[in-house]
């Protein structure tokens, strides 16, 4: 395959718990993907073999493609591995005399789980000997009352450094109403120590709450050795292989930053992957016109699931990180369950099949990749129900051992409830769609939603095997599985802007507005700046300000967009106030609103987005509409009843192509089952647009 010279190429990764994810997006709108194994011990050895991969289907050499790329985004699941499995930095922190048990006290109940049993003592981020209290005190209203000096400040950072702790978190009550004291303790460990990570909680997030601010400031130190080593790593690797361009790492609420950035904040990397995907079906979602959607990732060990109503993603405030840690993080609401192609199929007490938490990851994976793992996945029950082909699974380059994997089924699942390994893997496929169908529920109906009035855009390499049953099981008619299904979150890196977003506590509730005006103008003068600094003009420069605003009295606010202009003022918060009642109830519904008391803003954001120039896809000419199979195939359904499908190669399926099930559709990199019942046309891009025809037919006879 021959290009011309002047093509040129943006990149997206998705580094994920069992494969690195890429695609490559010409300027002439041709895409190209590929995947291969992640490598738990050196995340950078599985992303260069991903992109070898992909340099044999863009038909270059690898040095030639990134020398024609002109962007290039990763996610990564570096920091959200870290805080799981609780592998980082051994971290010390310094804190205000007498708040030293901070972290322990946390927020008294230590998760959402009204079971006290289940009510346990948070594993502890920073050992009690690594934390240090020091003598000082600033009051709410940013007055001094109890100075730090020098030499109490050098002490604590000294007593850190003895103990040997490799990174330092500062975060001292009120430090965000007057920083002097946090900034004094990080210029003497920046002067001092220079080796030593060090977070501010001042730096980080200037906002009230000294819980959620002290436990992000200890996260944000916890991940920052392995963030550092990570990206360091990843741009000297490209940069020796050709890449000119600076690598961009996504964040979790949804934007991308540069490298430099990602090592000051590595906390905001959480999710990112999981973000990637959620950007790009908004993308995907405009192109073809739909507003309201369930996006649902299956990949290797999760399934991620999220709703965007009129094509707008969930950024949700003070995220709790894996049910334990309330931090002050921003993110894109993304709900996750353990269950993936990778995810482990067992028995509980009550001889009840279940699937997951637990993964077989990317090593040893499972067990029919013949890699050495012993314990039976998701996608071994797939194999044994003849779901896939080793003829085609990733293109070929991995056979399956279906017959290992039966095995293992039947000893594991099938004996002790006496049936036989197709009936248990059958019995792993029907758990698998429930528990995925009440993830779905749980953020459409538990949330006020009626499931029927969305599309679900489907996408992961695993889910295309479930993604009907999961829809027709919550009443979802109309499923879009997208031309990239396999690598969509490397895609959708590819959708997302670079975005820069902080916040600052400045409280009011009448009165001038001075101070609100002087924060938001800060703040956007910051933020204009950092993207000036990555090359953004201003006509390519958007900003936007928000207030966090609640009745006096709850412990939530809401997020209120605020007018950006110069003479912004009193008058401009107090319509605020004025409407809030009437935007409060529109969001928790009709009479909701704290009627008659006061309304006030507790703290202001300021979001930049610098916009990128992204490549559109190429749309194909419609061709045949009638397919013919390449071949059929013996498959076992849900309920374990034998039958025989039609199955076509999605190589030789064109725009326009429709297709009625039963039947397979076997790509390179994932399959797709299309159950009785539903239709599957083929659209300009190559997605896959699947309509469940049996129950549109029952409710038009209704």
């Amino acid at each position: 395959m021959t290009l011309r010279s002047e093509i040129t190429f943006q990149i997206g990764c998705d580094i994920g718990g069992t494969f690195t994810d890429v695609v490559a997006l010409a300027s002439d709108g041709q895409s190209y993907a590929d995947k291969s194994d992640t490598v738990p011990g050196d995340l950078a050895a599985g992303l260069l073999a991903a992109l070898e991969n992909l340099a044999g289907r863009v038909g270059l050499p690898l040095t030639g493609l990134l020398a024609a790329t002109t962007r290039f985004v990763n996610g990564t699941t570096v920091v959200t591995n870290a805080v799981a499995e609780l592998r980082g930095a051994r971290v010390g922190l310094i804190t205000t005399q007498g708040f030293g048990d901070n972290l322990l006290i946390a927020r008294s109940a230590r998760n959402a789980h009204r079971d006290h049993h289940k009510q346990l003592s948070l594993p502890q981020i920073v050992a009690r000997e690594h934390v240090i209290e020091v003598p000082e005190r600033i009051d709410r209203k940013g007055r001094v009352v109890v100075p730090l000096t020098e030499q109490r400040a050098c002490e604590a950072v000294e007593a850190l450094v003895a103990a040997g702790v490799d990174s330092i978190a500062v975060s001292l009550l009120w430090g965000f109403a007057n920083p002097e004291h946090e900034e004094l303790l990080a210029s003497i460990v920046e002067a001092e120590h220079p080796e030593l990570f060090l977070s501010v909680a001042s730096r980080l997030h200037p906002v009230i709450r000294e819980y959620e601010r002290t436990m992000t400031t200890v996260l944000n130190a916890f991940t920052g050795i392995r963030v550092a080593e990570y990206t360091e790593r990843i741009e000297r690797e490209l940069a020796a292989r050709g890449l000119r361009e600076p690598v961009a790492f996504m964040q979790g609420f949804g934007g991308t930053s540069s490298a430099a950035e990602a090592r000051q904040r590595p906390i905001t990397l959480i999710d990112s992957g999981p973000a990637g995907g959620v950007i790009g079906a908004r993308a995907l979602a405009g192109r073809l016109g739909l507003k309201d959607i369930v996006t649902a990732d299956m990949g290797g060990t999760s399934f991620d699931v999220s709703v965007l109503r009129d094509a707008t993603p969930n950024v949700t405030r003070r995220v709790m990180l894996g049910e334990r840690f309330l931090t002050a993080l921003s993110k894109i609401d993304v709900l996750p369950i353990g269950t993936g192609g990778g995810s482990i199929a067992w028995l509980d007490s009550r001889g009840v099949p279940q699937v997951g938490p637990h993964s077989a990851g990317a090593e040893p994976g499972p067990i029919c990749y013949g890699k050495g793992g012993t314990r039976p996945t998701v996608t071994d029950a797939s194999a044994v129900l003849g779901l896939l082909d080793s003829g085609s699974f990733l293109d070929g380059r991995r056979a399956l051992d279906t017959d290992s994997a039966g095995e293992a089924l039947a000893r594991e699942i099938g004996k002790p409830l006496g049936v036989n390994a197709v009936q248990a893997a059958a019995a792993v496929h029907r758990m698998v769609v429930a528990d995925m169908g009440n993830a779905v529920r749980a953020v459409t109906v538990e949330r006020g939603h009626d499931p029927r009035r969305f599309a679900m855009v489907a996408f992961g390499g695993a889910l295309g095997l479930f993604a009907a049953d999961i829809a027709r099981s919550v009443g979802i008619r109309q499923i879009v599985i997208p031309a990239e299904a396999a690598v969509f979150s490397a895609r959708g890196l590819l959708s997302s802007d670079d975005v820069r977003t902080r916040a600052r506590s400045v409280m009011w509730q009448g009165g001038g507005a001075e101070a609100v005006r002087a924060a938001l103008q800060d703040l956007d003068a910051e933020l204009v700046e950092a993207l000036h600094a990555a090359s953004y003009p201003d006509d390519r420069i958007d900003v936007r300000w928000e207030g966090d605003f609640k009745f006096l009295g709850q412990q939530w606010e809401l997020q209120v967009p605020i007018p950006r202009r110069a003479d912004f003022g009193e008058a401009d918060l107090v319509a605020i106030q004025d409407g809030f009642a009437a935007r409060y109830e529109e969001e928790y519904g009709e009479g909701t609103a704290w009627v008659g008391s006061p309304v006030v803003l507790m703290s202001v954001r300021v979001t930049a987005t610098g916009r990128v120039d992204f490549v559109e896809p190429a749309r194909r000419e419609a061709g045949k509409s009638a397919v013919e199979p390449a071949g059929r195939r013996r498959v076992r359904r849900a309920g374990s009843e034998e039958s025989e499908v039609d199955v076509h190669d999605a190589r030789r399926l064109t725009a326009g192509a429709r297709i009625s099930g039963p039947a397979l559709i076997e790509h390179a990199l994932t399959t797709v089952a299309l159950p009785e019942g539903w239709e599957l046309n083929v659209d300009g891009w190559g997605n896959y647009l699947l309509t469940d025809t049996e129950r549109a037919t029952a409710e038009e006879t209704a």
